[in-house]
């Protein structure tokens, strides 16, 4: 292999002094990434100089690149690609090239898939491996990978199924897919469950009303504003029916001449008071925002016309309001 890896680097290297070009320099990094071990980067900088100035040389120094990285199905198909090029030029390397080849693929794992012989053709064309589309006309043949775990996923009632294969250099696995057979009706479109059959005609599914869901989230927001707004109603009354009786009872009808208890109830009637004022302000702006996204929510110009109410109400104990609606 070093060998033909060196007769490649002598001839991208005889460029002559003062003509360097862009390939030269990809590869002369790529060489230097590879002694550094940093695999990646050289064999993609190996790859720039196979597009830029394609030829058997280049091939072998990407097809060597992937195979010390441990990338051995690559580049197994680098060195096909290097001898199928060097036996249609008539090169002398063709041969050297091909026993390469032929080595390293006593090395290279396999990943068999297979499906029942009568499994729907919809689900097997959802076949991934690795991510990548798995063509049908390929189940059931080995397929080189490299060495490591390999995903292989399908589509079933819209939800994805997954198996695993793990393969080691020189390794073989076969991954069974439980995949049923055609049973010759309409499948659903994807992300739709699919329905069982009933023997009975089915019904047309009934339109959605346009907006409907939006006009719910702001009449739950408007009817949460309005708790609060009652909430912080009857806070309001409380504290200040505390606060009279404190002023009353303690202190002797001015709010200078309190006692210590008296102190305490107006002081917390006051924070009771304020609390109030925050409750309110926010149920308010919810109100505000539950009524806003109900009145703009898109609507059919046949839908029924829909309406809402907001009614304050106040007792001897405190105050709120009543929310209701139709939609």
């Amino acid at each position: 292999m070093r060998i033909l890896v060196g007769l490649a680097l002598v001839t991208l290297a005889t460029t002559p002094v003062g003509a360097e070009t862009k390939a030269d320099k990809l590869f002369k990094k790529g060489k230097k990434l590879l002694g550094e071990k940093k695999y990646a980067d050289a064999c993609e900088a190996f790859e720039q100089v196979d597009k830029l100035d394609p030829g058997i040389g280049a091939k072998l120094n990407v097809a060597r690149c992937f195979e010390e990285w441990g990338r051995l199905a690559v580049a197994y198909r680098w060195y096909s690609d290097a001898e199928k090029m060097a036996a249609e030029s008539k090169d002398d390397r063709a041969a050297k090239i091909k026993e390469l080849a032929e080595e390293l693929d006593t090395n290279v794992p396999r990943v068999t898939i297979k499906v029942p012989a009568d499994a729907d053709p919809a689900i097997v064309a959802t076949v991934t491996l690795d991510g990548k589309p798995f063509p049908a006309n390929q189940v059931g043949i080995e397929q080189r990978v490299d060495p490591g775990p390999h995903l292989i996923e399908f589509t079933l009632d819209g939800k994805k199924k997954r198996k695993m294969a793990p393969v080691e250099r020189g390794g073989s696995s076969e991954i069974s897919l439980d995949i049923p057979k055609d049973d010759g009706r309409p499948k659903p479109r994807p992300g739709m469950p699919a329905k069982p059959p009933t023997g009975e005609p089915e019904e047309p599914d009934e339109p959605a009303t346009p907006g409907r869901t939006q006009r719910i989230v702001g009449a739950s927001l408007a009817a949460t504003g309005g708790i609060a707004v009652g909430v912080a109603v009857a806070l309001t009354l409380g504290a200040r029916s505390k606060y009279k009786d404190a002023i009353d009872a303690h202190c002797m009808g001015s709010t200078s001449m309190c006692d210590d208890q008296g102190l305490q109830i107006t002081g917390d009637a006051r924070s009771r008071a304020n609390l109030a004022t925050i409750i309110s302000i926010g149920g308010g702006a919810a109100i505000l925002g539950g009524v806003v996204l109900y009145l703009i929510a898109p609507r059919a110009a046949e839908s029924t016309e829909n309406a809402l109410y907001l009614t304050p109400t106040v007792g001897p104990d405190g105050g709120g309001l009543v929310f209701g609606g139709r939609y």
